[in-house]
């Protein structure tokens, strides 16, 4: 099969399933003495990271935006600065400082074969704190990666290695902690060692999803989604009686419920899901492991359109071509259900958290007819027919597009128009399909711009346009004149130019310019378009460690009495540049 328009034949894709891995929100959850969990963990190898109660604000594998959470958040009592120990024996294997991301971290490998990962720290012991800052100042970097050697930093089981924080992307004071296969790095369910957790509190399920998969599938006659309410409590759910249910053809199905912990509010994953029909186990999802590298294939195991829509997390039981997931233990026809007219179909699906709490939903499914006659597709006429499996080429009036094979967890009927240009762009906007269908690897987006001044070419990018209307930078440079990205989501695109230079708006210098009272000086530092490149702050014509916090726009300096003399005046320069090299300067004189 060829897609449409100079689409080209591509390799069957050959779909990797890494061995023991990732999955679905699993969510912990539960007493110590029982797990679910079938992987033969250690249960007493580790202690607690921190010496308060273990109270959690986020589960292992839990859907997030492209990607699995790989490790349990532990909230800090609502303050940073709580003590950090090393779980067990082993040493200090990696140090990590970055802008967004986990911010602080430290790694540690353990002779058992594990790692374990402390991140969003606000500050390391003074003697990791003092290489570190070593590393920053000959790298002229506040990022910086290090790999210490076996014999460096060696730390023992209780020992303290750190403070708890809120550093990088993190928005609230606690600790991330993971636990690693050491050898393959492969995120572990940290709820399966037998931390001091109670939990007794069963799954809950919100709302049910019945899916058509295939061209003449039918539910409730009609070929679209619905989604049901679901009656029940303590673990035991039904349909309202009003949830009477009739298909036809192939049908998915997926569930909008989540896990609770004692005495918490927060909504966790599910650890696994069996799906039964007519007593059969069709399909079993169970979340012991995953691999970063098929992390973004949540995409098509929850229901993007749902989450990007309405912010709901709905997870579907069964499996598209492309999903390359390795959480499935059991299934039969991918999880997909084919109803029969006249006949009846009883599901039962079990959800269980890693303790053995469990919860059932039990409904049918009645076999309808097929459709009498033929529904007209919402894509049009002007859809074209998409293979996952092959390489697509699609090119229009001022428009390439060049989609990778696999970038699809299913065939897609894309769809392609465009409107008049709005205020500040310099092309047509261009529907690029739909931001409701998920694109799993980047593809490379051309778009050929009208009216744009020749001295400005170097300041040309790519935006997206939300329903409002608002722009958001999507990345571009210029080339042979195309304004060329790469990017992973469809959507509304057009060309626009970004020649403003990034704000920089000093928070607390006094109009007496004596800072002798204070421990830092602290800059809000703001784009409005392409975002921030990069910085570099100097004092006294000296490379200086500016610490750049992306999430509050925030670049300060730590005064450093071993680097800056005091009770004397000083200079102070920082530089801002954004991604298309707009730079902004701000130079102040200072005592302290």
């Amino acid at each position: 099969m060829k897609n449409h328009i100079r689409f080209s034949e591509y390799n069957d894709f050959i779909r990797m399933r890494l061995s023991g891995i990732l999955c679905y929100i699993i969510l912990f959850t539960g007493s110590v003495s029982v797990l679910y969990a079938q992987q033969a963990y250690p249960e007493n190898y580790f202690r607690a990271p921190l010496d308060i109660p273990m109270h959690l604000s986020g589960n292992f594998a839990e859907l997030r935006a492209d990607h699995f959470h790989s490790g349990i958040d532990i909230k800090t009592q609502g303050v940073t600065g709580k003590r950090v120990y090393a779980v067990a024996d082993g040493y200090i294997s990696r140090i990590k400082i970055e802008s967004g991301g986990y911010g602080r971290t430290l790694y540690i490998n353990h002779p058992e074969g594990y790692t374990t990962v402390y991140a969003h720290l606000n500050n390391f012991t003074p003697d990791i704190s003092q290489v570190v800052k070593m590393k920053q100042y000959e790298t002229q970097k506040h990022a910086v990666d290090i790999y210490p050697g076996k014999n460096q930093f060696p730390v023992k089981k209780g020992d303290v290695v750190a403070a708890s924080g809120n550093s990088g992307y993190s928005f609230g004071p606690h600790l991330h902690f993971e636990i690693r296969n050491a050898a393959n790095q492969h995120p572990l369910n940290v709820l399966s060692f037998g931390f001091d957790i109670n939990d007794d509190v069963k799954p809950v399920i919100y709302s049910l999803f019945l899916y058509p998969v295939g061209n003449e599938s039918v539910i409730n006659d009609l070929p679209e989604k619905i989604s049901l309410p679901v009656s029940g409590t303590n673990g035991n759910y039904t349909l309202p009686q009003e949830g009477a249910i009739t298909a036809f053809g192939k049908v998915g199905i997926g569930l909008e419920a989540y896990d609770y912990l004692n005495g918490s509010s927060n909504r966790c994953g599910i650890f696994s899901v069996d799906l039964l029909v007519n007593n059969r186990l069709i399909n079993r999802m169970k979340m012991d492991e995953f691999s970063f590298n098929e992390s973004r294939y949540i995409n098509s195991l929850m229901d993007y359109e749902e989450k990007q829509k309405n912010k709901r997390n709905v997870f579907k039981t069964y499996i598209e071509p492309n999903n390359g997931l390795s959480i499935y233990e059991s299934q039969i026809n991918s999880g997909i259900i084919d109803i029969e007219p006249d006949t009846v179909y009883n599901i039962q699906m079990v959800l269980k958290d890693v303790y053995g709490n469990d919860t059932e939903l039990t409904f049918s499914i009645t076999g309808g007819q097929p459709p009498s006659q033929a529904f007209s597709d919402d894509a049009g006429s002007n859809a074209i027919d998409l293979s996952w499996q092959e390489l697509t080429n699609f090119e229009r009036d001022g428009i390439q597009l060049t989609i990778p094979p696999n970038s699809f967890y299913t065939d897609i009927a894309f769809t392609y128009s465009t409107s008049e240009p709005v205020e500040s762009t310099f092309s047509k906007v261009h529907h690029v399909h739909n931001q409701y269908t998920p694109v799993h690897l980047p593809f490379e987006l051309k778009i050929k711009p009208d009216n744009l001044p020749g001295s400005l070419t170097d300041k040309a990018i790519l935006v997206t346009l939300d329903d409002e209307g608002d722009i958001s930078y999507a990345g571009g440079e210029w080339k042979d004149g195309l304004v060329i990205a790469q990017t992973r989501s469809f959507g509304l695109y057009a060309v626009a130019i970004d020649t403003t230079e990034p704000d920089i708006k000093p928070l607390n210098i006094p109009q007496s310019l004596d800072m002798s009272d204070k421990e830092s000086v602290r800059f809000k530092v703001t784009d409005d378009l392409s975002g921030i490149q990069s910085y570099e702050g100097y004092i006294n014509n000296e490379w200086a460690l500016f610490e750049y916090d992306a999430k509050n726009d925030l670049v300060y300096y730590i005064f450093d009495p071993e680097r800056i003399a005091k009770g004397t005046s000083h200079e102070l320069e920082l530089y801002i540049i954004d991604n298309k090299n707009n730079i902004s300067f701000y130079y102040t004189e200072f005592y302290w």
